[in-house]
């Protein structure tokens, strides 16, 4: 049985061996991330939830980076990826720029060939300050490039959010969880 688009429903899963998933469409990444987190912090493990992918990914389906969420919501090519929590976020980027800082002092004492403990330190502390300086430029990029993305999408219409439904009753908790935090057109539907 079809299912309207923008309905819910508590039908368990098709025969066919469709699976099930609530979709809904978020107007802030704040309620997005407030969203995912509860959904974790129930009975969702974290491989169930998915956000639409990047640009690129995006591109490659559609033709452009950004997409009008009533395309992309029930569309089964639509590129998915995991959630990147803001902590996961931020871990990458001290990354960067503490890899940076470690392959710069690292590169340069050696460059330099120094053999007193002085010297290693000092080309160490340039080499670290100029590493450093690349994995803050590459990680500001980045942030840019992230934070770029998530504003056209919001500018399209707004962040889409996938949480696979095993049963009629996960169907129900995902849909009350989304709309409690402002998730707009929840609703369940079959994906093949």
């Amino acid at each position: 049985m079809a299912q309207a688009p923008h309905a819910y429903s508590t039908e368990t899963h098709a025969a066919d061996g469709a699976i099930r998933e609530a979709v809904g469409l978020f107007v802030s990444a704040a309620a997005l991330q407030e969203t995912i987190r509860d959904l974790e912090g129930t009975s969702f493990p974290r491989q169930d939830i998915s956000v639409m992918a990047s640009e690129t990914e995006l591109q490659k389906v559609f033709g452009t980076g950004t997409v009008e969420p009533s395309l992309a919501m029930d569309n089964t090519e639509t590129p998915r990826e995991a959630p990147s929590r803001p902590e996961e976020q931020t871990i990458g980027m001290a990354a960067l720029i503490g890899g940076g800082t470690y392959v710069g002092a690292m590169a340069l004492a050696l460059a330099a060939g120094a053999v007193t403990f002085p010297a290693i330190v000092g080309a160490a502390i340039l080499g670290g300050v100029g590493g450093g300086a690349i994995g803050a430029a590459l990680t500001k990029l980045l942030g840019e490039k992230y934070t770029h993305h998530i504003e056209e999408q919001l500018h399209k219409g707004g962040l889409l959010l996938w949480v696979r439904t095993p049963d009629a009753e996960k169907e129900e908790l995902a849909v009350r969880i989304m709309e409690a935090h402002g998730g707009q057109h929840v609703h369940v539907h079959d994906i093949a």
